[in-house]
């Protein structure tokens, strides 16, 4: 069937601005690289912070608008260690907003892999067009966590525990022990700092750091003498080996790998799915305790939303406030 002139013009401007586009986005990742790496690979800094962060948000806008208009562009610099974040996530009022809020710090963190795992017999198309649209380099997987896990609603070992075996199987079956990268576990409730990723990004072993809002009390964290992790400042739970929150560590992909045993277990205390992980991974002695003077994630917990009229709404309207919408 043959284009009318209107169509034909207005295709040629989808391509061209396309084009524009992704060629943008290149000259500004070859200028974030040479800006912050001479030739021999050693850091340092020609442009200000500011300037910086500036350079990361123009990077993270130029992919998303090329996401929108159906592009690709490979943003990933091989100076740059790739860190692989694992988000499990679940079908609720607030999903699309939480992960609206995790893509927008993500878009700023170079070469970076969003791995999202749903609890869900079958891929949402809220969280599959939501993904293709992000600008972020994603895989998209799902697992259905059993209902008879799912009983005791205080209960809270079960939630993501198959989403993050099920990442751990998909890097297992495409990287092997040797493979750069740096694994991060980030549910989609937490708030996050792109100064995170910079430092994560150089762990050998397993990093550990500080999680504000977690455990009762402001801060979580370990207890560091002379750069050596001592113990953990914690609220509860002293008795853990690993006394840290699921944000609170990265691992490094190889060694990952390298530990084939290690997946997150279903049967075990409330609380100590962190500790018995990391029981598979790690010796005590052997953690790297990064960002010890500062707080760059936090266990915010968003609460549920008020939709206490809803149904009155539905009864008065004859349809849900949300129709013909995603929310």
């Amino acid at each position: 069937m043959s284009l009318d002139m209107s169509s034909l013009c207005r295709l040629r401007h989808f391509r061209t601005k396309q084009k524009q586009l992704a060629i943008s986005l290149l000259l500004l990742l070859a200028f974030f690289y040479f800006t912050n790496h001479d030739s021999s690979g050693s850091s340092f800094v020609l442009a200000s912070t500011d300037q910086t962060l500036s350079l990361q948000a123009e990077l993270g806008y130029l992919r998303k608008k090329l996401a929108q208009c159906g592009g690709h562009v490979n943003s990933e610099i091989d100076h740059f260690v790739p860190i692989f974040v694992i988000t499990p996530t679940f079908a609720r009022p607030v999903q699309k907003a939480e992960l609206t809020r995790l893509a927008n710090v993500f878009l700023l963190v170079p070469n970076l892999h969003w791995i999202v795992v749903e609890d869900s017999p079958q891929k949402s198309n809220l969280v599959k067009n939501f993904l293709h649209r992000s600008g972020l380099k994603y895989t998209h997987l799902n697992i259905e966590t059993p209902s008879v896990m799912k009983l005791d609603p205080k209960d809270p070992r079960w939630k993501g525990i198959r989403q993050r075996n099920k990442a751990i199987s998909w890097l297992r079956n495409i990287f092997q022990a040797g493979d750069p990268g740096v694994v991060y576990f980030a549910d989609d409730d937490n708030s996050y700092s792109m100064e995170l990723f910079q430092e994560i990004r150089d762990t050998q072993k397993v990093s550990v750091f500080p999680v504000g809002l977690a455990g009762g009390v402001m801060v979580e964290k370990p207890r560091v003498v002379s750069g050596k992790v001592v113990g953990w400042s914690v609220g509860w739970g002293t008795d853990r080996t690993f006394a840290t929150d699921m944000a609170g560590f990265a691992v490094n992909l190889s060694y990952l790998l390298s530990h084939t045993s290690a997946k997150f277990a279903s049967k075990v205390k409330i609380g100590y799915q962190e500790s018995e992980f990391l029981k598979h991974l790690i010796h005590f002695e052997d953690l790297e305790p990064i960002s010890v003077d500062k707080v760059l994630v936090w266990h915010t917990r968003t609460e549920n939303p008020n939709l206490n009229q809803e149904k009155k709404f539905l009864k008065t309207n004859g349809h849900s406030s949300d129709q013909g919408l995603e929310v």
